[in-house]
């Protein structure tokens, strides 16, 4: 009875999730920043219309909304979670007092302490906050109007900045850019409720267009705003336009999607779009403070950069030494009993390496194992150099015919497994030299830890340069950039797995489809250990530079088609995490190095030793990265360039995946 009461009551909790928390920052950023511009300073005023423009204007704006747009909400699947509230009915009119309370104080003070003008621009953004939903005005419902009626919840704000703060130049150029970015914003949003917008018979700009057209309105509108600022603000303008292209971006990655049937694909886009909101943001709102120095602290701009590198990189260091202690092997005692040991292994141009790595594991110390070989269509000596052994332990097979649906790394295992007969599966790439007790080691991990996969993460025997500056970067990212450890040890979902050496029982895994499970998986590994774990199965990642080798590949080409097929993947197809890598990762890798050596030649001393420290603590903690995965030196002194590089093929892997060819399952080859 009390349980139903609480529920039939308007909570704050409701009223929160109707003013979308998540979406506070695109009218109060703007109203501030237009502040600033105005007057330069900080001051009570604009700390109380950065209030007001968080939340009552919010409230205000998505509450009107949500109350007039009730029945078609109610149909639409995205409403009731960050993306749109849906309270119900009969909570409305307490909604209606929430509003009211909440914005007539600020209304009032806005309107008593401004000028002429800014009274006029607050009663029309009340005004526009009505006329977007309310009868009999609906400007949702009516193409164009709706685009620009949006674009003005978001836009006006700044303008109020502006005037409020005082008299100001008007900055028509941010204006027109801002109207452009909400436009477009608007129109891009609209195409994920074409179905039931349509549905529900409520007209937009998106059902007038159709997704295709209103896609392009958008990317048209959003360009127009990156020139706008890139030109009329030279040269800051240029840095704000690239930040600004990660719209532009966004919306290019859906022009693949030309049919109305697909609107449903642009919820991701749009979801991209919420939380490019925030990254954007962040990055102007830097750009703006360095140039305005509203809090007068640009003659410590040095000791504050300093301050905050040593406080990152001292914290890098605790989850370095956080990871390889997670990850750190157990000592296991010697078996009884020895399972044999199916070792399967495929290989595509590793004439180089195939000779060492069967040499490896045919000389190791364990009584039963076999090793199941295939050649993927080398065009090298790789099938002559495997054929020329002669033990009856090597069997090589010639797999099927890739079938549709599958990629072929997981086509190729799941034939290879069929083929095993032991208990214990042993997944190993052809250029990973086991050592010697190898395969004992495994054994025991699984038998005595009760484990049904576990992945050993081997050494790196990196010698060209393309390894050493490239490859070398994928343990320092994992154990020194990466909270690899803490999500697997709090999220079901999440495993680390290494494709380099993977070991697994093969009834538990077949009894979960063997790699069928994970057939249209460019990082079949990483998914089969998720898979194995999500399915309750329990698995294990450990350091393994005693264990293994790996060689890898040492051109250049195939290191780089080998990272662009795994590196966006392995970030779930994430644009938002991605952008957020690549920009934080430049600028604590590669900035503060080249900051400092700009302030050397310089002459600029003062504070440098912050970030000399800041960047001492950075080598520290790639140079214990180096000696736990064996590689060279010169993989250390390399490092941020090695880590601009391996950014830089992230950035190509995302978008080779997004807009050069978005479905991996279509593709065959190799890498």
């Amino acid at each position: 009875m009390n349980k139903k009461t609480t529920n039939n009551k308007l909570t704050l909790r409701d009223v929160l999730a109707t003013s979308r928390p998540v979406s506070w920052i695109n009218t109060a950023a703007p109203f501030f920043v237009g502040f600033l511009l105005s007057s330069h300073a900080v001051n009570l005023p604009s700390l109380i219309g950065l209030v007001y423009f968080l939340f009552p204007y919010n409230l205000l704006m998505y509450g009107v909304n949500d109350i007039f747009d009730y029945e078609s909400d109610i149909k639409n699947p995205r409403k009731n979670s960050v993306e749109g509230g849906l309270l119900e009915k009969h909570k409305h009119t307490p909604l209606w007092y929430y509003i009211i309370a909440s914005n007539i104080p600020f209304v009032v003070y806005f309107l008593v302490s401004g000028n002429s003008l800014s009274k006029i621009i607050l009663l029309a953004l009340v005004f526009f906050c009505f006329s977007y939903s309310a009868k009999p005005f609906r400007f949702k419902e009516v193409p164009f109007l709706d685009s620009i009626n949006s674009a003005l919840h978001f836009t006006m704000p700044f303008v109020f900045g502006l005037v409020y703060a005082g008299p100001s130049n008007m900055f028509w150029p941010v204006i027109v850019a801002f109207m452009a970015w909400g436009m477009a914003s608007q129109a891009f949003g609209a195409i994920q409720d074409i179905k039931p917008d349509r549905a529900a018979k409520i007209k937009s700009i998106a059902t007038f267009f159709g997704a295709k057209r209103t896609n392009r309105y958008a990317l048209l509108l959003y360009g127009l705003t990156c020139i706008v600022v890139g030109v009329t603000y030279l040269p800051a303008g240029i840095i704000a336009a690239l930040i600004l292209s990660l719209y532009v971006l966004n919306v290019s990655f859906f022009s693949k999607y030309k049919s109305d049937a697909n609107s449903g694909q642009f919820h991701r886009g749009w979801q991209n779009f919420m939380w490019l909101n925030f990254i954007v943001g962040f990055w102007l709102t830097q750009l703006i403070l360095l140039l305005l120095d509203p809090f007068s602290v640009s003659q410590y701009f040095v000791i504050m950069l300093g301050g905050f590198l040593v406080l990152f990189f001292l914290l890098q260091l605790a989850l370095t030494i956080y990871n390889i202690k997670s990850f750190s092997r157990p000592k296991v005692d010697r078996l009884s009993e020895w399972p044999k040991i199916s070792i399967i292994m495929h290989a595509y141009n590793q004439a180089d390496n195939i000779s060492s790595t069967l040499l490896a594991i045919l000389g190791q110390q364990y009584p039963q194992f076999e090793v199941i070989f295939t050649d993927l269509g080398s065009n090298d000596n790789t099938l002559k150099i495997a054929e020329g052994f002669q033990d009856s332990r090597l069997k090589i097979i010639k797999t099927k015919v890739l079938e549709p649906g599958w990629t072929l790394n997981a086509w190729v295992s799941q034939q290879l497994m069929e083929k095993a007969s032991g208990d214990l599966v042993l997944l190993i790439t052809a250029d990973t030299i086991l050592l010697p007790n190898a395969l004992s080691v495994i054994a025991g991990l699984i038998s005595e830890g009760g484990m049904s996969l576990v992945s050993i993460l081997p050494a790196d025997q990196n010698k060209s340069f393309a390894q050493q500056t490239i490859l070398s970067q994928n343990h320092y990212f994992m154990l020194g950039m990466y909270p690899s450890a803490i999500l697997a040890n709090n999220r079901p979902e999440s495993a680390n797995a290494s494709g380099n050496v993977m070991a697994f029982m093969r009834s538990g895994v077949q009894a979960l489809g063997g790699f069928k499970i994970v057939r249209k998986s460019p990082l079949e590994d990483f998914d089969l250990a998720s898979a194995a774990k999500a399915h309750g199965l329990k698995t294990g990642f450990y350091l393994g530079s005693d264990v293994a080798v790996s060689q890898n590949h040492s051109s250049f080409k195939l290191i780089l088609r080998q990272n662009i097929r795994r590196y966006y993947p392995a970030l779930h197809f994430s644009f938002p995490l991605t952008i957020s890598l690549i920009t934080g990762g430049i600028f604590v890798l590669v900035m503060p190095g080249l900051i400092l050596l700009y302030l050397i030649f310089t002459g600029m001393f003062s504070g440098i030793w912050l970030l000399v420290v800041a960047i001492i603590i950075s080598y520290i903690n790639r140079l214990i990265i180096t000696v736990i995965s064996k590689q060279s030196i010169l993989s250390t002194i390399l490092y941020p360039i090695g880590s601009l590089l391996a950014l830089s093929i992230l950035f190509y892997s995302m978008i080779s995946y997004e807009l050069l060819k978005p479905r991996w399952e279509k593709r065959t080859e190799v890498f």
